[in-house]
């Protein structure tokens, strides 16, 4: 495979902007390359990433289902990465988020109490302050912000999940569809089971009624209808054939 500048080219516009969704990865392909091949350009890409510990990895927004492209390095272990982008106190409210959102029973904390993160000593912001840098990082995709909720990113769940494995093991969970690592879905009622909402949404689409995988008790009143119906079908089945 040569290695072309129209790779570079790429690369170069995912590196700077941390991620593209499919469809604009996919409109960038067709002018670069004329084709429609996201995938491979991106694997002919990673080949020549990995010996630098770095990596374009696919993945799915928890809230949204809409997929992403994602930068990353294969050698992040923590959220030092921050350190040269945003102040100690912003880093401090982050993983103060992260805390709350991964300690939480849904996978999500209210805006209220990000805000009252604020008074803690390690952070000590201005809750304007505090605001405008919520602001930034929910457009960066660090966090994803609905209906008064803050949940955990697409740009965290991608590149910090070894930070996240290491500081709070005990409390990850992972969907009993794809086997991921979860923080926000739908759970069962009778025996607590998780689901992403877009794997419940393809679980959906194949089983009637829809009946939790685990125990098999009914799933009554879930709503999908935020989810983009992009590639949900692709991703769940790439998910699935990992585990085998």
């Amino acid at each position: 495979m040569v290695y072309t500048t129209e790779h570079k080219l790429f690369l170069q516009t995912l590196m700077h902007r941390g991620l593209l969704d499919e469809n604009k990865a996919k409109d960038i392909v067709i002018k670069l390359f004329n084709n429609e091949k996201t995938s491979m350009i991106v694997n002919q890409i990673n080949e020549q990433l990995q010996p630098l510990n770095m990596l374009i990895k696919k993945a799915q927004c928890e809230i949204t289902g809409q997929v992403y492209w994602v930068f990353v390095s294969t050698i992040l272990d923590n959220v030092t990465r921050f350190q040269e982008e945003f102040s100690k106190g912003q880093l401090a409210l982050l993983r103060n988020i992260f805390s709350e959102i991964i300690t939480s029973s849904n996978g999500c904390t209210q805006s209220i109490q990000c805000l009252n993160l604020c008074s803690l000593p390690d952070v000590k912001l201005s809750k304007a302050n505090a605001e405008e840098f919520l602001s930034d990082i929910v457009e960066r995709q660090w966090l994803a912000y609905k209906d008064g909720y803050y949940y955990m990113g697409v740009r965290s769940i991608t590149e910090l999940m070894p930070y996240f494995r290491a500081t709070y093991e005990n409390n990850l969970c992972t969907c009993c569809l794809c086997k991921q690592v979860i923080f926000h879905g739908e759970k069962c009622k009778q025996c607590q089971s998780l689901l992403h909402l877009y794997c419940l949404k393809k679980f959906a689409m194949v089983t009637n009624p829809v009946e939790c995988p685990t125990c098999h008790a009914a799933f009554h009143n879930f709503d999908l209808s935020g989810l983009v119906d992009d590639s949900t079908a692709s991703m769940y089945e790439e998910a699935k054939a990992k585990r085998r």
